[in-house]
């Protein structure tokens, strides 16, 4: 071999172990954000974060689920729009109910309000922007997620047209983001 051939296998080297370092974490730098006297930070879990405030506790305790928790620490990074519990008590008692006894059926609302990925507002905006109106981005539970943007306000939504109301944005967990939600954009209607 030639020096021309050493030094393009090891500039090809090089440049792999870069890229792929890229994606690799090698920092402990923990980012934290206050909201309402509370410090979320990426050092906590989903689970962990929200518990800290008693407008998630409905959401705090349906993650507490094994199942649930699995699916979402499984993810790389994934980006979580988190449903308030005045979200779950505008729904009609016996819907509210039903839903929050079903295993499964909350699996699927937390599956569809998770996205894959570091998904940040700036890149929501952004998307929406590039696609005219509308972004679509693919759920955990292999559904479309559309979001939307009227003015300042962003809005998630299913093909049902069930709405939630995005109200603060940015906060980190240990395996990605999470979004505050007004509102569930999943079908919460007992099945006939």
């Amino acid at each position: 071999m030639n020096f021309k051939h050493i030094f393009c296998i090891a500039l090809i080297g090089l440049s792999s172990a870069s890229i792929a370092q890229k994606y690799k974490s090698t920092s402990n730098i923990s980012i934290t954000k206050e909201w309402q006297q509370i410090t979320f930070t990426s050092d906590k879990t989903l689970q962990e974060n929200i518990a800290q405030s008693s407008s998630f506790s409905i959401m705090a305790a349906i993650l507490e689920d094994q199942l649930i928790s699995n699916q979402l620490s499984s993810q790389e990074m994934v980006t979580v729009f988190v449903a308030n519990d005045s979200s779950f008590l505008a729904l009609d008692q016996t819907n509210r109910k039903a839903l929050l006894s079903d295993n499964q059926r909350v699996l699927q609302l937390v599956k569809f309000h998770t996205i894959p990925g570091r998904v940040d507002k700036n890149a929501i905006e952004k998307a929406i922007s590039i696609s005219g109106g509308i972004a679509y981005f693919m759920t955990l539970d292999g559904q479309k997620l559309a979001v939307s943007k009227n003015k300042e306000t962003l809005t998630i939504s299913d093909s049902k047209g069930n709405k939630a109301v995005i109200n603060e944005t940015d906060f980190y967990h240990k395996n990605g983001f999470f979004h505050m939600v007004e509102g569930i954009a999943f079908d919460t209607s007992i099945s006939q």
